[in-house]
């Protein structure tokens, strides 16, 4: 008696990649790497490995580190809440709670801005892009012919709290914030905003 061959089975035909997942997957990667490391010592093949995808795969979706490291930042300050636009009424206080909150997911571009100071072309994308972003949006809500001046204070003061918070730790900022330096903070930023023309016309009549 002769045995009877099994049927033959087709192999199961290989998974399709789903490109845009990837590419957010690598992003979120990107996202934690240049915001924890100097950007000069973070590599294409550390957000791979945090992305678990092939190091050849992040070149192909964002060709270089330095595209990668811009669409990183462009992306966390797509999920600003603040982009949508800004209220005046409880804006200082809201920016200090946005600086005080330690949860490492929350979009923040301060990480990667400071960490990007050590590489002079990281460097400048960083200062392009948060002037587009940032800056100019800002002056131009702010109003007045010292905007800008004023919206480059705000986030002078905001990357100096970051530093010696997180950078160069100083015990009043770390943990939980002493409350009288969490005052200065919020009257620092209260200043600034109240500063321009449309902040001292905004204040007075909100009172």
């Amino acid at each position: 008696m002769t045995a009877t061959a099994a049927p033959a089975i087709d192999p199961a035909p290989p998974r399709r990649r789903d490109a845009a997942q990837t590419r957010a997957r690598i992003l979120s990667a990107a996202r934690r790497v240049f915001a924890t490391r100097d950007y000069t010592q973070a590599r294409v093949s550390d957000v791979a490995a945090a992305a678990q995808v092939n190091q050849a795969l992040v070149i192909r979706y964002f060709g270089s580190k330095e595209h990668l490291f811009e669409t990183a930042l462009n992306a966390v300050l797509d999920e600003l809440p603040m982009q949508g636009g800004y209220e005046w009424q409880g804006l200082a206080q809201h920016i200090v709670a946005h600086l005080t909150c330690d949860d490492e997911d929350k979009p923040d571009p301060l990480p990667m801005v400071i960490h990007a100071t050590s590489d002079p072309v990281a460097q400048a994308i960083s200062q392009r892009v948060m002037e587009h972003r940032i800056i100019i949006p800002l002056a131009a809500w702010l109003g007045g012919a010292d905007g800008v001046v004023r919206a480059a204070e705000i986030l002078a003061l905001c990357a100096g709290f970051f530093t010696y918070r997180h950078l160069l730790p100083m015990p009043p900022f770390i943990g939980t914030m002493d409350p009288g330096a969490r005052s200065w903070l919020e009257r620092s930023l209260e200043d600034i905003l109240n500063g321009s023309a449309r902040g001292r016309d905004q204040h007075v009549n909100q009172r």
